[in-house]
């Protein structure tokens, strides 16, 4: 086999992870390499509407490219820093853009210094060596394209990478005053050594006031901003764990945890459906429940009938699963309905689904030893085996049905019995569907988009009622 190739070898889980990883690293790159023509666009564009020299713009415009390649550099070796968190390419791009616009705009760069506030945002927010760079960048470009003293230049260097450094201390009203008073208490030292230590002249004296009060106002704004930003970018992330903890609840503690589960736990899956005849233990054969439109086989009605040998057996090992199986074929047997699929495949594939727990902790091999045993039909037998992502994926619709419902079912009962009321059974639903969406769990199962829509918007009726 080709190198190329050896992800092929790979389990679906970690071919999962390398997909997932790829399209990480496409949006990266596209990221990466749109930026600096994003800058480069945004510093010429004044100069072409204003019809300047063509020099002025290839000049103005090639210093931006350079210096932006220098900021995604950077950004490339750091990615998984600095793009970790949420909004940050959003915070890179405005920040970086608007600096240049007001750069380029703003008639005295040098005195009225806004520009400076989005190095010192990029700092507060993201990454302090990148809050630098940025602000590196922008000096210099400010320098190169505008003509002024390079005592300047390095007066505007040093307060820039000051109020990166200190960008730590932003974040609060206490310690940043004190950031405040040493970057203003800077520029006025750094305003003296530049005049050779001598008195300030009247207009000079405006002059440096306007400075000072300018780089307040860039502290005031980047604040303010840094702020509001940090919150969002939490309250973002906290989002994003919640979805993360309910995903590995779906995929391990949900489930594992229903050995430990007291039995009335699923008594709220039993009794809250919008069918009365469903109320307490599953109805028999007999019920015209199991007559409703269609003609049972004789394998499911004698399946389905609470009397068959393995539902005593199983009621007798764990009376909790014997429960959970019970809710997760009422609830299989109505999403089955739902989308026009075999309902009473769904139902008995929903009261099987872990009848091997009897006998082993592979309770996926034991359950189809059990279904070799007594003589269970394939179409069920394949459910058995594919009901569970972990061991095979669905290749039917009723198998996709009775694992969803399993890990909702098992999920929403394990958050309700820690009382982890930070999730609501919606926001469990649409995690699990997204999940499943992303990873292709049911590419092979037959569900379509319109089955997957149905389903979702069955399981958050359920389990709202």
């Amino acid at each position: 086999m080709k190198a190329g190739n050896n992800n092929m070898d790979l389990s679906p889980e970690s071919r999962d992870v390398l997909k997932v990883k790829e399209v990480k690293n496409k949006n990266i790159m596209f990221f990466i390499n749109v930026l600096p023509f994003l800058a480069m666009i945004t510093a010429v564009l004044p100069d072409i509407i204003l019809k300047e020299d063509y020099i002025v713009i290839a000049k103005r415009g090639i210093f931006t490219l350079i210096l932006s390649l220098v900021t995604v550099f950077y950004i490339r070796f750091n990615a998984d820093n600095i793009l970790s968190r949420k909004l940050s390419k959003t915070i890179i791009i405005l920040s970086y853009l608007a600096s240049i616009c007001m750069l380029v705009l703003i008639p005295s760069p040098d005195l009225m210094v806004l520009w400076m506030a989005g190095g010192l945002l990029v700092a507060m927010t993201i990454d302090t060596k990148l809050g630098i760079i940025v602000h590196f960048c922008l000096s210099f470009l400010l320098g190169l394209t505008i003509s002024l003293r390079f005592e300047s230049i390095i007066q505007i260097l040093v307060l820039g990478i000051l109020m990166c450094l200190l960008a730590e201390t932003m974040h609060k009203m206490s310690t940043a005053i004190y950031t405040v008073i040493i970057v203003l208490s800077t520029n006025i030292t750094l305003l003296i050594v530049i005049n050779n230590f001598a008195r300030f002249e009247s207009e000079k004296n405006k002059e440096y006031i306007f400075s000072s009060l300018s780089i307040l106002a860039v502290l005031v704004i980047d604040f303010l901003l840094g702020l509001i930003l940090n919150r969002g970018m939490n309250k973002l992330e906290s989002n994003a764990s919640i979805s993360n903890s309910i995903n590995s609840i779906i995929e391990n503690e949900g489930i594992q945890t229903l050995k430990q589960t007291d039995k009335s736990s699923f008594t709220g899956i039993l009794t809250n459906t919008s069918d009365s005849r469903l109320n307490g233990n599953i109805a028999t054969a007999e019920d015209p429940f199991f007559r409703e439109h269609v003609e049972l086989s004789s394998s499911y009605e004698l399946l389905c009938n609470m009397d068959h040998v393995l539902m005593k057996k199983l009621k007798e090992y764990s009376e909790t699963i014997y429960l959970h199986s019970i809710s997760i074929a009422q609830l299989s047997y109505r999403a089955a309905q739902v989308i026009g699929a075999d309902e009473y495949l769904a139902k008995a594939g929903g009261l099987y689904h872990e009848i091997g727990k009897i006998y082993g902790k592979n309770y996926i091999e034991e359950g189809l030893l059990i279904a070799e045993e007594y003589e269970f039909p394939q179409a069920l037998k394949a459910v058995l085996r594919e009901h569970n992502i972990k061991y095979d994926k669905p290749n039917s619709v009723e198998a996709a049905i009775v694992m969803l419902s399993d890990n909702l079912v098992s999920t929403i009962d394990y958050l309700a019995q820690t009382a982890n009321n930070r999730f609501t059974t919606n926001k469990i639903v649409d995690n699990l569907f997204q999940m499943r969406m992303e990873k292709g769990t049911f590419d092979n199962s037959g569900l379509s988009l319109s089955d997957f829509k149905k389903l979702k918007d069955f399981y958050q009726k359920e389990f709202n009622q």
